[in-house]
């Protein structure tokens, strides 16, 4: 039956399916690479790490971390978002813009989800130094200038480098981490580390 097709359909189809498992391995590692090139800023001064944590926020309430990382100079908020284009915005401003395409969006001010994390994490870790990052993983830019705590994937590293230069944390460090995966939570259970 197959003897009668011409060899060109063969190779023909045998192309058509490499050329559909690369596209699906394109498609794959485009959506693992945010994450990759993160741990790989990370994997040197990355001590312990939790993501999806959520905390009590000081006030009666609970608040999610989307990942927190134990460094030597203290504790690190990581916080990421996809958005692509043009991003214009200020650290204690209400709402920032994104340009994509000749159009204006407005979104709210991720640097403020951030240092409500952060307050609360000092109640948790008194006396220990808590940084925060908050990532654009897309293909984006800030034209007017960044924010202090905000990164894009091109200069995460040279963005974090102030921080890890810093001294050493207090010896409490380890301690505070222990009391923090003591009183958070993640999946609705305690994470208690043995």
């Amino acid at each position: 039956m197959f003897d009668s097709i011409p060899y060109y359909y063969h190779a023909t189809a045998g192309l058509l399916l490499l050329l559909s498992l690369w596209l699906i391995y394109r498609r794959f590692r485009h959506v693992h690479a945010p994450g990759r090139a993160i741990d790989e800023v990370l994997k040197p001064h990355r001590r312990d790490e939790i993501k999806n944590l959520i905390i009590p926020d000081g006030m009666g309430g609970l608040i999610e971390i989307e990942r927190l990382v134990l460094i030597e100079q203290g504790l690190l908020i990581i916080e990421t978002y996809p958005i692509s284009g043009h991003l214009f915005g200020a650290d204690h401003i209400e709402q920032w813009t994104q340009i994509i395409d000749g159009k204006s969006y407005k979104f709210i001010n991720p640097l403020r989800h951030s240092y409500n994390v952060r307050e609360s994490l000092r109640l948790l870790a008194p006396k220990i130094p808590v940084f925060c990052r908050v990532i654009f993983t897309a293909d984006s830019n800030f034209p007017k200038g960044k924010p202090d705590e905000a990164s894009v994937l091109e200069t995460l590293a040279d963005d974090l480098a102030p921080i890890f230069e810093q001294a050493a944390a207090p010896d409490r460090l380890t301690d505070a981490w222990q009391r923090i995966l003591r009183i958070g939570r993640k999946d609705e259970q305690t994470l208690v580390r043995e």
